[in-house]
């Protein structure tokens, strides 16, 4: 093969193979795999709520404990007693009786009363044969009528010497009905109170 031919040999060559690495160059460089996806951070523990409780005679002392991670345990206090009567096999409330810290030493009550009742002139309230203390009632729902936030410190500064509590309410009738509710356990209660210790779990 002359020299002429060598050249135009190569040229074929060359030229057929063009497209080919042309086709190649053209072909998009291969992705990156992608980064994997951040961890999202571990949500906050929810709040842990335990109801604690301890008798004082005929009273309870109950706390609602809150606790969170990394936080203070908070507590909300209060000192009951529920009165109940039996009707046809079952226990009715009759009356529920809150004592609840208010600042420093000084006490409210909150009272449920049963349907029914005459709003006017409200609950009288006494120890013993103390001079009543009226409560008006705040609201009623289906489960009763409410006196809310009733100054108690009055009420109860003879609570040491006193036997009895006496709660006189208005029926819708017109007709009074006096309920009468026990002291024993109360002083110890209030105190565990104003300890602003809750009850072991």
């Amino acid at each position: 093969m002359n020299k002429l031919n060598k050249i135009l040999l190569a040229f074929v060559i060359c030229a057929s193979f063009a497209p080919l690495a042309a086709r190649a160059d053209d072909q998009p460089a291969a992705a990156a795999p992608a980064a994997a996806p951040a961890q999202a951070a571990p949500a906050p523990a929810a709040p842990v709520q335990k109801l604690l409780s301890q008798n004082f005679g005929d009273w309870v002392y109950r706390c609602l404990a809150t606790a969170q991670p990394g936080k203070p345990v908070t507590a909300i206090c209060s000192v009951q007693q529920q009165l109940s009567i039996s009707k046809d096999g079952h226990l009715t409330p009759l009356l529920t009786i809150t004592v609840l810290k208010t600042t420093g030493k000084s006490h409210e009550m909150n009272i449920v009363a049963p349907l029914g009742v005459a709003l006017k002139p409200g609950i009288d309230l006494s120890l013993d044969k103390q001079k009543p203390v009226l409560a008006t009632y705040s609201f009623c729902n289906d489960n009763g009528c409410y006196v809310v936030n009733q100054p108690a410190s009055s009420l109860l500064k003879d609570l040491h010497s006193a036997k009895q509590g006496h709660a006189k309410i208005t029926l819708m009738t017109g007709k009074a009905l006096v309920i009468d509710f026990s002291l024993k356990g109360l002083p110890a209660a209030i105190a565990a109170l104003d300890s602003n210790v809750a009850p072991r779990g």
